[in-house]
C-alpha cells in the first residue's frame, strides 16, 4: 500500500512513500498490464526521489513550477488519468493546489516558454473538473503575450533573447498550451499567435538540408568531430514530442494543422534511420561515434512521437513500428532494478557524454508518454 504525504508550501516537497514489492519476474512488457507495471516502477522511483533531485543538479530547479518538473508533472497527470491511478491523481492534484495553479517566475520574463511547461498539467486537471480557477493564472499570462507581444528580433543576444521561441526546446514547452487554450475557450487568437511564433522559429532553426532543428543560433556554424553539423538529440526530440502534444489540441479542420502534421512526418522520417542498432538515439544526431553511450531522454521522446504518429495514421505501421519497439526495448534496458531510469542527459543545451547513473525527471516523463502510446497501440490489436 502506498501512502501519500504532502507539505503545503509553494514548493511542494511532496514525499512518496513506496511500500510496493515488484515481482522478481515482471509481466511481459508488451502486454498493456506489463507496460503499465514497468512505467509505474519508473514513476514510483521518480516520485520517491523527487524532493532530492536538486542535490545532483548543476542548474538548480525553481521547485514544482520549473520546466524540468513541469515536463514531468504534465506527463504524470496525463499518465494518472489514462491509467486511472487514484494515488497518482491525488498526488498531482495536490501539487496543483499547493502551487495555486501558478507558473514559474524564475526567468523574470512573462514571455519565457519554459515557464509554460507545467501548464499542461493544469489543462489535464481542467478537462476533468471544468473549474475555471485552475486556468486563471495561465490564461492571464497567455493573454498578456497576445496583447503585448515581444518586439525582440531573432538573433538578439541580450537577456531578452528568450522572450520569443529562439531555442528549439521552446517548441515543446509553450505551443501545446496555446493550442489547448484555443480549444477550451473557443478563441482562435491563441492558435493564431502560436502559428506566427512557431513559423518564425521554424524559419530560424530548421535546417532544410539536414531536415533537423538546431538547438539555437549559437550552433549555426559549429561542426562535430566528424565534420557534420551539430544537431542535439534531445533538442530534436523536444520538437517531435511537442508536435504530438500540439496536434492533440488542434481542431481537425484548423487550416494550418496539415502543416504541423507534415513537419512531424518529415522530422520522424529523418530521425528513424538515425536510430542506433541498440535502439537508442545519440546525444548528437549526426555524430554517434563521438557520443557512443545511450541517451534515454531523446530516445523516450522519439519513441513517444513514433508511436503517436503510427497510432494517428501519420506514419505507416509496417515501416515505423519497428523503430518504436526498438526504442521501447532500449528504454526498458536502461531501468535499474530499483526503478531509476538511467542514461538521461542532465539539463543542458548541447550533446554531452552521458553515464548510467545520470537521471532526470523529464526522462521519466518521456517514459510515461511513450508507455501510454504503447498501451494504446497494443489496445488496437
Amino acid at each position: 500500500m502506498r501512502k501519500l504525504f504532502f507539505a503545503a508550501a509553494v514548493v511542494s516537497l511532496a514525499v512518496w512513500n513506496l511500500n510496493v514489492s515488484y515481482a522478481a519476474e515482471p509481466e511481459p512488457v508488451l502486454t498493456s498490464s506489463g507496460v503499465e507495471r514497468l512505467v509505474d516502477r519508473v514513476c514510483d522511483w521518480q516520485l520517491e526521489a523527487y524532493p532530492r533531485m536538486d542535490e545532483k543538479r548543476v542548474w538548480k530547479s525553481a521547485g514544482d513550477l520549473s520546466w524540468e518538473n513541469g515536463v514531468f508533472l504534465s506527463a504524470l497527470s496525463r499518465w494518472a488519468e489514462y491509467t486511472k491511478d487514484v494515488r497518482l491523481t491525488e498526488w498531482y492534484e495536490k501539487v496543483c493546489a499547493c502551487n495555486y495553479y501558478g507558473t514559474s517566475q524564475k526567468w523574470l520574463s512573462i514571455y519565457h516558454a519554459d515557464d509554460f511547461a507545467v501548464c499542461m498539467m493544469y489543462v489535464t486537471l481542467y478537462d476533468k473538473k471544468k473549474d475555471p480557477r485552475i486556468l486563471q493564472h495561465t490564461r492571464a499570462r497567455l493573454d498578456y503575450t497576445l496583447h503585448y507581444p515581444s518586439d525582440i528580433q531573432f538573433g538578439d543576444t541580450t537577456s531578452r533573447k528568450f522572450d520569443r521561441w529562439t531555442w528549439c526546446d521552446a517548441l515543446y514547452m509553450a505551443p501545446p498550451v496555446y493550442a489547448a487554450f484555443s480549444r477550451i475557450t473557443g478563441d482562435d487568437s491563441y492558435l493564431r499567435f502560436m502559428d506566427k511564433e512557431y513559423q518564425a522559429t521554424y524559419d530560424y532553426l530548421f535546417d532544410k538540408e539536414e531536415q533537423l532543428f538546431y538547438r539555437d543560433h549559437t550552433y549555426f556554424g559549429k561542426r562535430e568531430k566528424n565534420g557534420k553539423k551539430v544537431f542535439w538529440g534531445r533538442g530534436n526530440a523536444w520538437v517531435a514530442g511537442g508536435l504530438c502534444l500540439l496536434l492533440e489540441q488542434m481542431p481537425a479542420d484548423y487550416p494550418s494543422k496539415p502543416r504541423y502534421e507534415s513537419l512531424l512526418v518529415t522530422l520522424l522520417k529523418r530521425v528513424a534511420p538515425l536510430q542506433r542498432e541498440s535502439g537508442y538515439w545519440s546525444a548528437s544526431m549526426l555524430d554517434p561515434e563521438a557520443y557512443p553511450n545511450p541517451e534515454t531522454s531523446s530516445t523516450g521522446f522519439f519513441t513517444f512521437a513514433l508511436l503517436w504518429a503510427v497510432n494517428h495514421g501519420l506514419l505507416p505501421e509496417d515501416a515505423y513500428i519497428g523503430h518504436a519497439m526498438k526504442g521501447w526495448k532500449a528504454l526498458t534496458e536502461a531501468i535499474r532494478e530499483d526503478g531509476m531510469l538511467g542514461w538521461v542527459q542532465p539539463v543542458g543545451a548541447s550533446p554531452e557524454t552521458v553515464t548510467a547513473d545520470m537521471t532526470e525527471v523529464y526522462g521519466a516523463g518521456a517514459m510515461m508518454l511513450a508507455g501510454e502510446q504503447l498501451m494504446r497501440y497494443i489496445g488496437k490489436k
